[in-house]
């Protein structure tokens, strides 16, 4: 890690000479907690990691500079830094939020470091409109090339684009299989144009991790001829694990589908996600498993309603319950198991944290720091998030959530007779965010609470004050 650091700082540094009238920004943030016992699911859930549900004190600071030229295809560069320090019950913590540069040129960026995601519909969308990969944990550090906006085919551009994204990136948290693992990302989305209004996208998300140690495996294959069949999602070597045999690595996707319609006034879009973990889901064995949202948004006149998010989802078929037939011992493809691996059993977490939609429920921590995947991953649920500005300018936030819970196709959840149960879960939360007219500060009160049988019944009050601006 320090290692690269120093490399992003080196990059960060080379970038400065190009230039010296930049615009600079910064923020800061301080809040606190209050809870009998933990904080409820809405005031912890999609904060890139700051807040847990221990959390009761916290202060972010962060500088950097954007992408400043308005000529997009011009060379241009950005850099930031961002850090957290937090206080809890059980742990207090300090770390990097964000630590990046990036480079712009033509229709391509560079990005080297730390950096979170952009937040799409309004942060009303309980995963940031992506089941893999939402704002719930902290970011990963690595390298990642992208196009910076689709870019239209010869002779068909005027109906069809498309953008990429293809990255490197490293698990350095305490995980079971050690902070050298590896993951590697490549994203393809088409998008079809059918009038200035109206486009449909599809496209597919591709995550692996590999490399790493583990104690049964040891140091599992990390050379380029293994990286490449990670790439290409092909079976391991002769040094591969057992379970690497015909795919090296841990593989995840998304198939996805946006309907985008846009006006003069209103936007609305219609997004499925479909998650896959092996051949049977990547074929729709696991159907009809995935995300169904559906967001709208206001742009002119939006007072006390400007946007609002629902989504359902549904993870209960993982293309079956067995993965081996119980009887003949052939192979099915079932029990897909999301977030959940054999070798890597840390599973699709960071830093504890779930990376993708956080209603799939990680493990609790173990003695060591290790948290071994998540114990939840069959479930449906609701979820609506309401947003708008009410009198004075105030701003509020409301998010509502319901799912029925089913453990997993291994580990089903039992009561109390020793039977099969679920565990229905409400959670909801509301912020309130006051402008900085009177105070040098905006001011966000935050409300929320849980109930159910999946979480602790729990209410929870919060307080912050932040600032930005530039210099």
């Amino acid at each position: 890690m320090l290692r690269l650091t120093a490399l992003i700082l080196l990059f960060i540094g080379g970038l400065q000479g190009y230039g010296q009238d930049r615009k600079g920004y910064y923020q800061a943030e301080i809040g606190g907690g209050v809870t009998a016992d933990r904080l409820p699911f809405w005031l912890h859930t999609n904060t890139f990691g700051k807040i847990t549900n221990d959390t009761y004190l916290w202060g972010t600071v962060g500088v950097g500079t954007p992408f400043s030229k308005s000529d997009t295809r011009a060379f241009d560069y950005s850099f930031g830094f961002e850090g957290t320090g937090a206080l809890g019950r059980k742990e207090h913590r300090i770390f990097i939020d964000q630590l990046y540069g990036r480079v712009r040129w033509q229709n391509l960026i560079l990005d080297l470091g730390i950096i979170k995601p952009e937040i799409v519909y309004d942060g009303l969308s309980s995963t940031n409109g992506d089941m893999l990969y939402s704002t719930n944990s902290r970011s990963m550090p690595g390298i990642n090339l992208q196009t910076q906006d689709f870019i239209k085919i010869p002779w068909i551009g005027k109906w069809v684009s498309f953008k990429a994204r293809y990255g490197e990136y490293l698990m350095i948290d305490d995980r079971y299989a050690g902070n050298r693992t590896r993951l590697h990302h490549k994203m393809l989305d088409i998008r079809f144009t059918i009038i200035p209004q109206l486009s449909i996208e599809a496209g597919l998300d591709h995550y692996a991790q590999w490399g790493g140690e583990t104690e049964k495996d040891g140091k599992l294959p990390t050379s380029f001829k293994d990286y490449a069949r990670v790439v290409l999602i092909k079976a391991g070597g002769g040094d591969a694990p057992e379970n690497e045999i015909n795919k090296l690595g841990n593989h995840i996707g998304n198939e996805f589908l946006k309907i985008r319609y846009n006006n003069e006034r209103w936007g609305a879009e219609f997004y499925y996600d479909h998650i896959f973990e092996d051949g049977s889901g990547e074929k729709f064995r696991n159907r009809p498993d995935g995300l169904y949202g559906l967001y709208f948004t206001r742009k002119k006149n939006f007072k006390w309603f400007k946007s609002f998010v629902y989504e359902f989802y549904y993870t209960k078929c993982q293309s079956g319950p067995f993965h081996n037939d119980p009887v003949s011992g052939e192979v099915v493809g079932g029990n897909d198991n999301y977030f959940n691996n054999g070798i890597y059993q840390s599973g699709w977490t960071f830093y504890g944290q779930v990376i993708g939609s956080p209603f799939f429920t990680t493990k609790p921590e173990e003695a060591s720091g290790i948290t071994r995947g998540v114990l939840n991953n069959r479930f449906y649920a609701h979820h609506l998030g309401i947003c708008g500005d009410l009198p004075g300018d105030i701003r509020y936030k409301l998010m509502m959530s319901y799912s029925l819970n089913y453990g997993t196709h291994s580990i089903h959840f039992i009561n109390k007779n020793g039977e099969y149960t679920t565990k229905p879960q409400f959670s909801w939360g509301l912020e309130l965010i006051a402008p900085d007219t009177k105070l040098p500060f905006h001011t966000a009160l935050n409300v929320g609470f849980d109930k159910g049988d999946l979480l602790k019944n729990s209410f929870g009050i919060m307080l912050k004050i932040f600032k930005t601006g530039f210099f």
